[in-house]
């Protein structure tokens, strides 16, 4: 009896240690060539029944010869359940080759309906490796963890790793050569770690509640004017008020899909409209709309932005 007590035990010994074995973030993708898993986040949302995983990996060639990504074939699947397909993926692989004693950086994310899954990660197909997301200490939030507030700068989003603030109290819109240009919204990402993190950057966009000039061209070459000169213009008819058209601005300035231990980048974004102008004689100085959109979170505030005489 005690024999066979003493083997169920060795049984269930062996089963726990298996069971608790840890998954590792590197593997080796070719002779002194690794991939390692440094960072993940997810975002669930329950309005739209979605799951999305926001990723930072590395390559590392450690070898004396020069090491092409075209050979880093992988897919990010579930291991648990292979058949689910994204619904949004982006991924960004800045350089083709790698120097030797050098390292490449991976980044991006990928969208999957929230269907409960089990184990994602990289699965390597030529060599039958599986990276789970799991391996590394994932960071966690929802679409409600975004903050909502009247002012028009405040900490929208903020976690022990990652803090997201917006700035739209300084923006500016000018006139010029028919275009309408608002700038200076500033996004700031800080990293509050002491390692590289991915980012679930913000896509804002911008409408303009204003004159579309293409309904005006009887007043004038709008394409040679400045604003001085479009404030002097008389847009009314037959005594009545011009129409106010709903303008969509088109983005500048640039995203961050990831940031250095303890870096914050400001992120300065304007936009532009073609074709169009702020009503100045409207009295009304609220007319630029604001929305901060992620592919994760939605459509996460909105605000209305004035310009400024």
């Amino acid at each position: 009896m005690k024999k066979m007590i003493s083997f169920i035990c060795a049984i269930f010994c062996c089963f726990v240690f298996v069971g608790c074995t840890p998954k590792e973030p590197t593997i080796e993708i070719a002779d002194d060539v690794s991939f390692e898993l440094m960072d993940v986040m997810t975002i669930t949302n329950d309005e739209s029944n979605s799951i999305y995983y926001y990723y930072m990996a590395k390559i590392a060639n450690d070898s004396k010869e020069t090491y092409t990504t075209d050979e880093v074939i992988y897919s990010i699947t579930d291991q648990g359940n292979d058949k689910i397909n994204p619904i949004d993926e982006h991924e960004s692989m800045p350089i083709s080759t790698v120097l030797p004693e050098q390292t490449a950086y991976i980044y991006g994310y990928i969208g999957f309906p929230n269907s409960n899954q089990e184990d994602m990660g990289f699965y390597f197909n030529g060599l039958d490796e599986f990276v789970s997301f799991e391996s590394v200490d994932i960071r966690k939030a929802d679409n409600h963890d975004i903050q909502e507030s009247d002012k028009l700068k405040f900490t929208i989003y903020e976690d022990k790793a990652l803090k997201i603030d917006i700035d739209a109290s300084q923006c500016d819109a000018t006139f010029e050569n028919g275009t309408t240009t608002l700038s200076n919204f500033i996004i700031t990402y800080t990293n509050k770690t002491e390692q590289q993190i991915t980012v679930p950057y913000f896509e804002p966009q911008a409408t303009l509640k204003g004159l579309d000039l293409a309904e005006f061209e009887s007043l004038g070459d709008f394409s040679k004017m400045n604003e001085d000169q479009i404030k002097k213009i008389d847009f009314t008819k037959n005594s009545l008020e011009p129409k106010t058209s709903e303008i969509t601005g088109q983005a500048y300035g640039y995203i961050v899909e990831y940031l250095d231990p303890e870096q914050s980048i400001d992120c300065n974004v304007g936009f532009t409209f073609e074709n169009a102008a702020i009503n100045y004689k409207s009295g009304t100085k609220d007319c630029f709309d604001l929305d901060l959109v992620s592919r994760a979170f939605g459509i996460t505030h909105s605000m209305e932005v004035s310009y400024s005489d």
